[in-house]
């Protein structure tokens, strides 16, 4: 149901099934070559069709993408230990409020949306590889002093503040790189399929990340999410090192004022990629802020603790283990446009089901149904973005992206201020209600997405 036919393919700095060059004997990697080497042979593989065109593992081919997907999971164990790490040191050590922990958000996602057009137009214009390696290692930097002022009892909530706020630049920065790296590694053809595995490696590292993160807060304090954090953050950049580089896409010298608005009037002529950014937009609004406010569900509705915490923030990744599964299983078989719709559709009403819950497991029960269909619409959303995407407006169509996952802690700060004042389960289930009734009626409605 996942891939639609005849879209053109790129082929820079991608490599076929001939990519196999790059391993010894019977798939090992050659002496020296380190862990970005690590082979699938495709004698192996191929002879069971998981490599082949439309197989499972099809992108695995792709050296390039076997480097970035190791890359991701080092960032995405890191990201998921220092959520759970900030948000309990917010919420507990410092003593704050549901309204300062959405404030923390926001000022992250501030800088999303204010420098994601920045982010690119420099994807667009300068070589993405090298940039990427500066931006992780400014992470990494961040995490680093993070675990400093934890470890010596020196942090403050305004110093959480102001590392939100640089660490939202550089993801502003880095976001659409990242998510442009996956179709240069790959190309077209098997970009669906690169999406799914790319999810599923990240989505592995987010039932593991926040379980270490609770892990490390009992064992050691919050300081220990933070040096986790920097430590994967140092493993990401160092395979990021070994990606080939990327062409710059923008030929033409054009300023960044004029790159911003010629990718927004693109976007709202084109009927198609208009709905692909909507349907985008709707969950990063509606949706996503209620991952904020799970230490809230966890402490006051469930009556749990970190733990709990951690559970409840490893459920929708375990369930985006079996999404991403599926999406890679079955990439390459249909239409794209229809299984976003739905997916994003079940995927609110999942968690719409899960602020009925006041038990801690049948609220991890239904969030690993929520992380299934999470899974399956925000790869095929990705999928249609970049596919759909001319290839001169592909870097500014991503920026968008980066923007709209900037849009999610601005919706988060109203609704921490609304759960403050009537409650984490009564809030977020009547913004899931909004969510699901635009979701169903863009599924109802849109032709062009029934087309793709």
């Amino acid at each position: 149901m996942l891939r639609a036919e005849g879209r053109a393919v790129s082929t820079y700095g991608s490599e076929s099934s001939e990519d196999s060059s790059d391993c010894g004997p019977l798939g090992r990697p050659p002496v020296g070559s380190g862990l970005a080497s690590i082979c699938f042979p495709g004698t192996l593989l191929a002879s069971r069709g998981l490599t082949a065109p439309g197989g499972a593992l099809a992108a695995l081919n792709h050296r390039d993408f076997r480097v970035l997907l190791f890359s991701t999971m080092a960032l995405q164990i890191g990201s998921w230990v220092q959520t759970i790490g900030q948000g309990w040191l917010v919420l507990h050590d410092l003593g704050g409020s549901a309204t300062e922990l959405g404030a923390v958000a926001l000022i992250r996602g501030a800088s999303l949306v204010l420098l994601s057009p920045v982010g690119g137009y420099l994807a667009g214009r300068l070589e993405r590889r090298r940039q990427l390696v500066a931006y992780t290692s400014v992470s990494a930097a961040i995490a680093t002093l993070l675990a400093v002022l934890v470890a010596t009892d020196a942090i403050e909530i305004w110093m959480i503040f102001a590392t939100a706020l640089v660490a939202g630049a550089v993801d502003a920065l880095a976001g659409p790189i990242r998510t442009m790296l996956v179709y240069d590694s790959v190309g077209g053809e098997d970009l669906t399929n690169a999406v799914a595995l790319n999810s599923l490696g990240g989505n592995a590292m987010r039932v593991i990340g926040p379980a270490i993160g609770g892990a490390l807060i009992g064992l050691v304090g919050t300081q220990g999410t933070f040096v986790m954090q920097a430590a994967c953050l140092a493993l990401a950049a160092v395979l990021t090192v070994r990606l080939r580089p990327s062409p710059p896409e923008m030929a033409e010298n054009m300023g960044i004022f004029r790159s911003v608005a010629d990718g927004l009037e693109y976007v709202v002529r084109d009927r198609k990629m208009l709905t692909i950014v909507l349907m985008g937009l709707i969950p990063s609004v509606l949706v996503y802020p209620y991952v904020t406010y799970l230490p809230v569900f966890a402490r006051d509705v469930m009556h749990s603790n970190e733990q709990g915490y951690g559970y409840l923030a490893a459920a929708v990744g375990l369930g985006s283990l079996l999404g991403g599964t599926i999406v890679a299983a079955t990439s390459g078989r249909g239409r794209l446009g229809p299984g976003m719709m739905w997916s994003c559709l079940l995927y609110c009403l999942a968690v719409l089901g899960f602020t009925f819950m006041r038990d801690l497991w049948p609220g991890v029960a239904a969030l690993v149904v929520a992380g299934v269909f999470h899974s399956i619409y925000s790869a095929l959303n990705a999928s249609l973005m970049q596919l759909e995407a001319q290839l001169e407006y592909r870097s500014r169509v991503m920026s968008l992206q980066t923007m709209m996952w900037g849009a999610t802690p601005f919706a988060g700060l109203i609704m921490g201020w609304m759960i403050d004042a009537w409650g984490a389960p009564e809030v977020v289930g009547a913004w899931l209600v909004v969510a699901a009734l635009l979701t169903l009626t863009f599924a109802i409605t849109s032709r062009e997405m029934r087309r793709v």
